[in-house]
């Protein structure tokens, strides 16, 4: 009878618990898992249908763990997204319930649970916006819900007392916070974020070194993240290089989402991206590829049209700001272009400036405006020299008035 496949099922996840065997609960419990499909399909041919899985579960706390966990993955089977959640939901309180006696063999298992729920749950808010229609709202609550689960599992990792090192949930913290990264960021809780981080260095884990090192480049890629929304461009850049220099060779997608971010900082500093870079990732090349150009090449127009161009496509991807800081270097290159035009000459005046500027298709500038570009790039010390008012020009030093950009940044290489 369907009921005796449902109490083996049982059974097995008893078994698995009580042997300690967190490998192959880690697998079976996942909602597309083989063994969770064969046991569907066993009480399909049995019954002619899963009713029996909705039947209150008798006592005990293994029971409802995989009775639940069935119960969703024959909705998530049949297309039902929303009973699909309330199933796993319920499942994974239930798993808490005995994760908390658990050590760090049941890291897999919790990270499985979370996984599916974090997918059942944006299904779930989709299905509920469509059945909503146009006029209705585009709520993730199933998905905020769902947050606030998985943010009990990441406590219980990172609050364990186990007095064994080795045997810690505390193993688990970063894996779990890098669940909870992009679902913060989905529901626009950036300050969660920040919270997050603040707590785990208060929570006295071992050094993030000590972790697998996909842990490591997946949070140092979020937190990169969260320092360049912040504009805190170094401590981002640090963390976006590491995550790019470690990030598994064969991950092109992650990749390409790194050098999004990191691609606009390096510039900046005037380390374009070469080449070979942008033949291999014609994502990023697309993105940045004539912008950086126009930067090296001092063309100030044709920059400020890529930027105007460009800007919803970088406001969208959240990095228009960093992708302006760029144009600094597009200046610097003009006036390098203009002071070369004019023999080297450690005397120009504003005017003459003025000028080049024209030549380069920005009209109208004016000299005060060009007097108060020349002091921005000195006080950035992207220029050497100084300026004489009365006298209406700029005195540059006699000797690299255009500093290379690497002994401003020493971290960047191949700088103009």
């Amino acid at each position: 009878m369907a009921s005796e496949r449902l109490s083996r099922a049982q059974q097995k996840f008893k078994i698995l618990n009580s042997t300690k065997n967190g490998e192959e609960l880690a697998q079976v419990i996942q909602l597309n898992s083989k063994y969770t499909q064969l046991v569907l399909d066993d009480i399909w041919q049995l019954d002619g249908d899963w009713s029996l899985l909705s039947v209150p579960v008798a006592h005990g706390l293994w029971n409802e763990v995989a009775a639940t966990h069935f119960a969703a993955a024959a909705a998530y089977r049949q297309g039902d997204y929303v009973t699909a959640y309330r199933h796993q939901l319920a499942s994974y309180h239930a798993f808490l319930r005995a994760f908390r006696s658990m050590a760090r063999w049941g890291i897999g298992t919790l990270l499985s649970m979370c996984k599916d729920l974090c997918r059942v749950a944006r299904l779930a808010d989709a299905q509920l916006a469509a059945a909503a229609g146009p006029s209705g709202d585009a709520a993730s609550a199933k998905t905020e819900e769902a947050t606030r689960a998985i943010n009990q599992g990441f406590s219980l990792c990172m609050t364990d007392r186990e007095p064994v090192p080795s045997k810690s949930r505390k193993w688990g913290t970063y894996r779990m916070a890098n669940i909870m990264f992009p679902l913060y960021r989905q529901l626009g809780a950036h300050n969660m974020c920040d919270s997050m981080i603040r707590a785990i260095k208060a929570a006295g884990l071992p050094e993030l070194t000590s972790f697998p090192m996909a842990d490591q480049v997946t949070f140092r890629f979020y937190r990169g993240i969260l320092a360049f929304r912040s504009e805190s461009y170094t401590a981002a850049k640090e963390d976006l290089l590491f995550a790019l220099e470690n990030c598994h060779r064969d991950a092109y997608r992650n990749k390409v989402r790194i050098l999004t971010y990191l691609a606009p900082l390096q510039m900046a500093e005037g380390q374009m991206p070469q080449s070979r870079l942008m033949r291999r990732y014609p994502p990023v090349k697309a993105m940045y590829g004539d912008l950086a150009k126009a930067a090296k090449t001092g063309d100030l127009r044709r920059f400020d049209d890529l930027l105007q161009e460009k800007e919803q496509q970088f406001a969208a991807a959240g990095v228009f700001v960093a992708a302006e800081r760029v144009r600094r270097v597009a200046v610097r290159q003009l006036l390098r272009r203009i002071h070369h035009h004019h023999g080297g000459e450690s005397r120009i005046s504003f005017q003459q400036f003025c000028d080049g500027f024209a030549a380069a298709g920005i009209e109208g500038t004016t000299v005060p405006e060009i007097e108060a570009i020349l002091a921005d790039m000195i006080a950035a010390g992207y220029l050497k020299g100084y300026l004489a008012h009365d006298h209406g020009m700029a005195v540059l030093s006699k000797q690299q008035p255009f500093p290379l950009l690497r002994t401003l940044h020493p971290a960047a290489r191949d700088s103009l």
